[in-house]
């Protein structure tokens, strides 16, 4: 029954490790200016839609890098978008957009095969 198991999450848990990394700034706060978008390119090409998760300490955008598949170094920058208006009562926030810094991200190769696992008695 254990190997039966073992065999049952081995691929669940090697699944896990295949995940793409997340591109994420620092959390916005909740009392400030909140970002309306986020986006981030790839060597200056065209943008790439983030979510905007939220989280306890602020808002977060979180940019998921699955679409960077093949190996190689890449630029990334993270700009994020705020329509402007009304906020929290009478406080005005200004319109406008804001880009992080270029961020260097190296993708390397994988394993080319992966290995066969199996049980022995």
């Amino acid at each position: 029954m254990k190997k039966f198991l073992l065999l049952l999450i081995l691929p669940l848990m090697t699944s896990l490790a295949l995940a793409a990394p997340f591109l994420e700034s620092a959390p916005y706060a909740a009392n400030g200016p909140q970002p309306d978008a986020a986006s981030f390119t790839v060597n200056g090409g065209a943008p790439v839609a983030c979510q905007l998760v939220a989280r306890t300490e602020g808002i977060v955008p979180r940019c998921d890098l699955a679409s960077i598949a093949n190996p190689g170094a890449y630029t990334l920058v993270l700009t994020v978008t705020a329509k402007g208006g009304v906020s929290g009562g009478n406080t005005y926030t200004q319109a406008g957009s804001a880009s992080s810094a270029p961020f260097s991200y190296t993708l390397r190769a994988g394993v080319a095969t992966p290995p066969v696992v199996r049980l022995v008695p």
